[in-house]
């Protein structure tokens, strides 16, 4: 894949335990400021976003197109509220205080486009189940500032936990098996349900994502 990786240097951190408290209440402030944020850092939001912000009453941008081709509507109603339970998630220090806390591996980035860093809720990880609502793995970038940028999930099998011969399915989607992972590998499902991905909402890759900031130790 010729993936290249860069290694994390700092992020970050909860500044408090009033952090965890953000978790419950931080959805309506965060989409007050998403569409200031997503905008700084190039472009606005996907229509999904921008539609969700709606309901919640805030008046967002001009929108992109959400780009995610003909799914089914069962599936549309699970994105539309895995991306409404994410909106806190866009601050990095609420994901941390929420359990989302354990980076393993360095910033991912591919000729492909960008995974960027992998968040591991380490709980969620080890318990073999899929929760809509509770993905393994929240992803990041880090921006010039020093500050991480949302742009996704990914649900997570370890292959250990496993034992059916066909692969995992969820969202519609078959999981993919990435050898690669240690010990012996895992089945996996990218949702970029933070940055549009012009490849599509499931791809592994994601072209307007990078590792551009990502310092080295």
């Amino acid at each position: 894949m010729n993936a290249r990786n860069h290694t994390r240097r700092r992020f970050l951190r909860p500044t408090s335990a009033a952090a965890a408290c953000l978790v419950v209440g931080a959805s309506l402030f965060l989409a007050a400021g998403l569409a200031q944020a997503q905008a700084h850092h190039g472009g606005g939001p996907p229509e999904r976003i921008c539609i969700l912000l709606g309901m919640l009453g805030t008046a967002p941008p001009a929108c992109t197109g959400d780009g995610h081709g003909v799914i089914d509507p069962e599936v549309e109603a699970q994105l539309d509220a895995l991306t409404l339970s994410v909106l806190p998630f866009y601050n990095y220090d609420v994901a941390v205080s929420a359990g989302w806390d354990t980076i393993l591996g360095e910033c991912v980035e591919s000729p492909m486009g960008g995974m960027g860093y992998h968040v591991h809720n380490m709980d969620q990880l080890m318990n073999g189940h899929l929760n809509l609502l509770r993905p393994e793995v929240l992803l990041f970038s880090p921006n010039e500032d020093g500050s991480m940028q949302f742009h996704g999930v990914e649900y997570i099998i370890p292959a250990d936990l496993w034992n059916e011969p066909s692969p995992p399915e969820f969202l519609g989607q078959e999981l993919h098996f990435n050898p690669n992972v240690p010990p012996n590998g895992i089945w996996a499902l990218h949702v970029w349900v933070g940055t549009e991905n012009p490849t599509g909402i499931f791809a592994d890759f994601n072209p307007e994502v990078n590792c551009d900031f990502a310092l080295e130790d």
